[in-house]
Order: C-alpha cells, then sequence, then structure tokens
C-alpha cells in the first residue's frame, strides 16, 4: 500500500488538496437525495459523510500512483445512487452499500477521478475492461434485485446511463488531453532531434572546411621544408613527420565529420552557413594560400571580395567555402600545382570559379563537395564541379545585387 502513496512535490499536494476540497464539499453540505425512502439525519448522517470523505481521501492519496484504483473506489460507492435514484429499487446484497449511495458528492467524485484515470494512464484497454467488468456486474445485479416497485427490465438503463456519464465520457475526455500532451511531447522531442542532428551536421561542415584547409597548408609547409636543399637531417625528418602526422590527422578527421553528419548528413544545416574566419575575405584566404608556398592567381573583380555589402551575407560565405574547398582539394591531391581564382560579376548574379590540374585519381570522397552544392543552393545559386580539359574546375553561380542592404536601409 505504501508503494501507492508516494512523496509529492509543492505543487502537487495543493493540486491534491484542491481536488479533495471540490470533492468533499459538496458530499458534506449538499442535501441528501431527494429520492431517498429513507433518508439519512442526524448521526447517521455525519457516520455516513465521514466515511465517504475518507473514502475520497483515501482515493486522492494514491490517486497518481495508482489512479485506476482510485477511480475503482469511487465507482463501487457511487453507482448506486444513480440506481437507487432513477430506477428506486432496492439490490439486497448490497443494501448497506445503498445506505451510502445518497451522498451526492461521489457523483462529483466520480467523474474527477475518471477524468483524472483518462490523464494518468497510459493503458486505456486495462480501462475498458474495468467498465465491461461493472456494466456485466451491473447487469447482474440487476437480475437478482427483489426489492422495489420498478421491474428489473428497467434497472438496467439507469445503470448503463449512469456509469456512461459520470464515468466513460469524462475518462474518454481525460484520454484526449493526455493524448494530445503526449503527441505535443513527440513532436517536441522529434523537432529538438532534428535541430541536434542539423547542429551537428553544421559542425561537421566546418571542420571539415576550416580544420580541413589548415591542415593541408600545414602539410604543404611540411612538405616545402621538407625538400628545402640546406636543411639538416635530423629537421628534414622532422618535416616528413609533420607532414605525414597532417595527413594522418585530415584522415582522421574525416572519420571524426561521419560519425558527427551521422544520420543528418553533411549537408543539413537548417540554411545556417558558418561564417569565415573574422576580417578575412576571399583576397585574404588567396594571399594566406601563397604565404603557405602555394601558387594561386587570383582574377576578375577581387573588390568584390571586400564589399562592404557582401559582408555576413549567405551569398558571401558560400562564395567563400567554395574558393577555401576548392584551394584545399588541390593542396591535397595535386600538391605543387597552380591554382586559380576568378571572381566575375554581372547584373544580378557573381560567378567564382577556381581551377587546378588534375592528376590522374586525386579525386576525394567528394564530401566537401556535397556541402558546397547545398550551401551554394540555400543562398539561390547553382554549383558544379569536375574534371574539365585535363583540370579539375569548382564553378558557383550566385545571386547578387550590389548595395542591396543599403537600398534597404531606412533613410
Amino acid at each position: 500500500m505504501t508503494r501507492w502513496i508516494r512523496r509529492r512535490s509543492a505543487q502537487e499536494v495543493f493540486a491534491d488538496f484542491l481536488l479533495w476540497t471540490v470533492v468533499c464539499l459538496p458530499m458534506v453540505f449538499l442535501p441528501g437525495d431527494p429520492y431517498d425512502w429513507e433518508p439519512l439525519s442526524g448521526d447517521d448522517l455525519v457516520a455516513v459523510a465521514l466515511a465517504g470523505v475518507s473514502v475520497v481521501t483515501f482515493a486522492v492519496l494514491i490517486s497518481r500512483a495508482a489512479p485506476l484504483a482510485s477511480m475503482l473506489v469511487v465507482l463501487v460507492m457511487g453507482p448506486w445512487q444513480a440506481t437507487k435514484a432513477l430506477a428506486t429499487v432496492h439490490l439486497w446484497p448490497l443494501d448497506t452499500l445503498v445506505r451510502v449511495g445518497p451522498l451526492n458528492g461521489f457523483t462529483i467524485a466520480i467523474v474527477a477521478f475518471s477524468y483524472l484515470a483518462g490523464r494518468r494512464m497510459a493503458r486505456p484497454r486495462t480501462v475498458l475492461g474495468v467498465f465491461g467488468a461493472i456494466f456485466a456486474i451491473g447487469g447482474l445485479l440487476t437480475l437478482i434485485s427483489t426489492n422495489g416497485p420498478a421491474p428489473k427490465e428497467t434497472v438496467w438503463v439507469p445503470i448503463l446511463t449512469g456509469v456512461l456519464i459520470t464515468s466513460v465520457l469524462p475518462w474518454m475526455a481525460g484520454l484526449y488531453v493526455r493524448q494530445r500532451q503526449d503527441q505535443r511531447e513527440r513532436e517536441r522531442r522529434m523537432v529538438a532531434a532534428q535541430a541536434r542532428l542539423r547542429e551537428r551536421a553544421r559542425i561537421a561542415q566546418d571542420m571539415h572546411d576550416s580544420l580541413g584547409h589548415e591542415l593541408a597548408l600545414i602539410a604543404l609547409r611540411a612538405g616545402a621544408l621538407e625538400m628545402a636543399p640546406d636543411l639538416a637531417e635530423c629537421h628534414r625528418a622532422a618535416a616528413s613527420e609533420l607532414r605525414q602526422a597532417a595527413g594522418a590527422t585530415t584522415a582522421r578527421l574525416r572519420q571524426v565529420i561521419g560519425v558527427l553528419a551521422d544520420d543528418g548528413g553533411p549537408t543539413d544545416d537548417g540554411g545556417r552557413a558558418p561564417l569565415a574566419p573574422h576580417g578575412e575575405d576571399i583576397a585574404a584566404l588567396v594571399e594566406r594560400a601563397r604565404s603557405s608556398g602555394m601558387t594561386v592567381e587570383l582574377a576578375g573583380d577581387p573588390s568584390l571580395a571586400a564589399d562592404d555589402d557582401w559582408e555576413g551575407s549567405l551569398v558571401r560565405n558560400a562564395a567563400y567555402r567554395v574558393v577555401q574547398e576548392a584551394i584545399t582539394n588541390a593542396a591535397r591531391h595535386a600538391p605543387g600545382a597552380p591554382v586559380s581564382v576568378r571572381v566575375d560579376r554581372t547584373p544580378g548574379t557573381v560567378t567564382v570559379s577556381v581551377s587546378n590540374p588534375a592528376p590522374a585519381g586525386a579525386i576525394g570522397d567528394g564530401t566537401g563537395l556535397v556541402g558546397l552544392r547545398e550551401r551554394v543552393r540555400l543562398a539561390g545559386g547553382a554549383f558544379n564541379a569536375g574534371p574539365r580539359g585535363g583540370r579539375f574546375e569548382a564553378v558557383a553561380r550566385l545571386p547578387y545585387e550590389p548595395g542591396d542592404e543599403k537600398r534597404r536601409e531606412p533613410a
């Protein structure tokens, strides 16, 4: 029994006390059953009222841990009130319970605890079985009743009606509320899970773009240092180890990215492209690659990379990532090969293209290119990458109107 009466929070205690008050006050202060041909009075009425309050108190105490049991407690006490009032018949096997029945407050108790059973029980089939048993027992009792002016055939109607109105319908209302709450909770968890997957995918793409780029430049610098003719052998060996470690770390990074992007995909970033390093544009990115020993040519309209209207925009970030990923791939798969970066602007469109000689069999797993294609698509553009005329070329066409941001600002 103690497992049915568990510790409650202050909020639960207040809610249970409010329930007890709402149910018990009518039971104590409302007049007796006007249809009762043996009305209670005096000490008998007080005793019956105390008995009813005790039953409700017990039902409230176990209502959270055992909602079905609390409903059954009040159901046992309550239905005979409706039977006696509507059918004016005594059921001789339950004569004592009939005397408790005239407490009007039990009708409220049945409605309240039936509703709570629907709200708090996760197995509706169990409750349906209980209701079926109640109907069957009620029908059996009508067959063996011997006292009262109403015919036996009419007694089943008030039993069915009373239980249906005061118990089944409130239970169905509580069940509906519970199912709606469960559905909203499932939807909330689904949205949260999708947000986590998107964030994992975004982190994976950022790691691929940023860390992969830096590791490729480190390997390139170590390789250049390793080839220096005036380098001591011990330093040459250290440079070789650094280059190999950078390559191994890059491979390990791809494995980590695969774990982070699991189920979300490397491109599922929810429309949020990561920002470039603070204060760096395409021109600065190219210059940094040059300082690492790469041969990178920047042509076309380089001023576009430093255009203030472009700063922080989705288009700007997509263009930056296209150049970054292409330079990273060139350093990884075609070290020492010259890289050409071109930025062209036409009315309404900016085209960013990066190309380099493509050695045979130098194409990677394509994870970065898939991410670039999605980023460009989210920015409203189109992306294509692949071998062309002995070179590997990545081309992004993005919508761009210079000064759009300024024109949208209020005068």
